[in-house]
């Protein structure tokens, strides 16, 4: 997938290409490659195809995921659509089955758009900054899209971009405080602040998190971006059928604390973050990035089609995220479909956002009084389906902060009853759990505590 503009001459040469593919589905596989996510209807102008031939191999194309469709978001026209991606399967066959297929268009936006950057690198070598440097900046803008050049090139996006690099988890031993970087570079703080808004609110790829007053940075195809998301969507998927398979679970089962602790022990084990360590005097960056890591894990989840209800109910048992200012707030604002970086990353939520939540899942009668979960309006049971309480004639929560604390305490209730202990007979060596009634080996019943 073409991650940049494309000019009219690529464009231009594109469609004159395009006539010379005979083969129908590969017409399509060669346009989204070169010119970026399209609509149905431009694929069929610049395909030259008819509306039902376009249609059949879309439709073959979804289904052998060499073709995605998903939201394409273009803030200089501030429109939200869907529009049809290539995938890496996509461009692996473009690449097998087209012999004249020429990469050259593809990389000649790579070239255009490094023809851009001559101010910033002229820049940054009269401030000294290193060649490598320079390099894995200009490998970072890359990484974003077209909608970079909409802002304003200067000096301070520049340092901006410096100082980002600075603080980015990947060059941990380059970290360098903001007070420290203003005085350093005489910009002041206000300007670079400008600026990092500016980069996250673009959906340019960019993600932030805090610890404390520091800030760190990493980009989603960095190799922190593209293992997080790898790793978060693998171990969903396997929590999605691990609970499909265990009968008495329900997807808001689902423990986000403990799929959030699994996915950052990986990236600690791959050496990709840190922990603390006291005796080093090292400060970690665990725990704010596995606070991060349970909003990518809803973001995905929202995305897979996992009902916003059970999405709620799984953040509303999550203990890590009553740490964070803002953190349970700012997951549901996901829920919601927020796209506000402010949500996405983990700064400061306005208060006016929590307000509008309860009003905003217009489906949701409250919250048991018992578990937590969440009630809607269809459910005319009035018997709970996690903890089997009977709510006919009572007041339903809904305070939010409430609902949450008790879905965690019932939580930790739950996951005590599962312990395994040996069955009270001594005659019997069997493992049961607490919430049995009788032990299956012997049928001793089990009293509980």
């Amino acid at each position: 997938m073409s991650k940049f503009g494309v000019t009219p001459k690529v464009k231009e040469k594109v469609l004159s290409e395009i006539k010379k593919i005979d083969q129908n589905d590969l017409r399509i596989l060669y346009l989204l490659r070169n010119l970026g996510p399209l609509r149905f209807t431009n694929i069929i102008e610049y395909s030259g195809l008819s509306r039902s031939t376009v249609s059949k191999y879309i439709k073959f194309h979804l289904s052998k995921n060499n073709v995605e469709k998903k939201i394409f978001r273009n803030p200089s026209k501030a429109i939200q659509e869907q529009r049809y991606f290539i995938t890496d399967l996509g461009t692996e066959k473009l690449g097998k089955d087209y012999i004249n297929y020429d990469e050259s268009i593809y990389f000649s936006e790579i070239n255009d758009l490094i023809s851009n950057l001559s101010e910033l690198k002229s820049f940054y070598k009269e401030i000294s900054v290193a060649d490598s440097i320079i390099t894995d900046i200009t490998r970072i803008i890359i990484n974003m899209d077209e909608n970079y050049f909409l802002i304003e090139q200067n000096r301070d996006l520049y340092l901006t971009l410096f100082y980002i690099y600075n603080n980015s988890v990947l060059t941990r031993d380059f970290k360098f405080e903001i007070t420290e970087f203003c005085k350093h570079y005489n910009v002041k703080k206000l300007r670079i602040d400008f600026y990092v808004d500016r980069l996250l609110s673009s959906d340019l790829g960019l993600y932030m998190f805090s610890r404390g007053e520091d800030k760190f940075f990493f980009h989603r195809e960095d190799v922190l971006g593209v293992s997080s998301i790898r790793l978060i969507k693998d171990n969903l998927i396997n929590e999605i059928i691990n609970l499909s398979i265990a009968k008495e679970k329900m997807i808001s089962d689902l423990d986000l604390d403990k799929l959030a602790e699994d996915i950052t022990e990986k990236l600690l084990k791959m050496e990709l973050i840190w922990d603390k360590n006291e005796s080093k005097g090292i400060s970690g960056i665990k725990e704010p990035f596995e606070m991060l890591v349970e909003k990518m894990i809803i973001k995905y989840a929202l995305e897979m089609g996992i009902p916003k209800t059970s999405l709620m109910d799984i953040a509303l048992q999550s203990k890590k995220l009553l740490k964070a200012e803002g953190g349970k707030n700012s997951l549901y604002n996901i829920i919601n479909n927020s796209e506000r970086y402010e949500d996405l990353n983990l700064v400061s939520i306005s208060e006016s956002e929590e307000t509008e939540l309860f009003q905003s899942l217009k489906l949701l009668r409250g919250f048991c009084t018992k578990c937590g979960k969440t009630v809607l309006k269809i459910d005319l049971s009035n018997i709970c389906v996690r903890c089997g309480l009977n709510f006919q004639g009572f007041e339903l929560l809904e305070d939010i902060e409430a609902a949450s604390e008790l879905s965690v305490a019932y939580k930790l209730a739950s996951l005590e009853e599962e312990k395994e202990i040996e069955c009270p007979n001594p005659n019997c060596n069997y493992h049961i759990k607490l919430n049995w009634d009788v032990c299956p080996h012997c049928l001793t019943p089990i009293i509980k505590p």
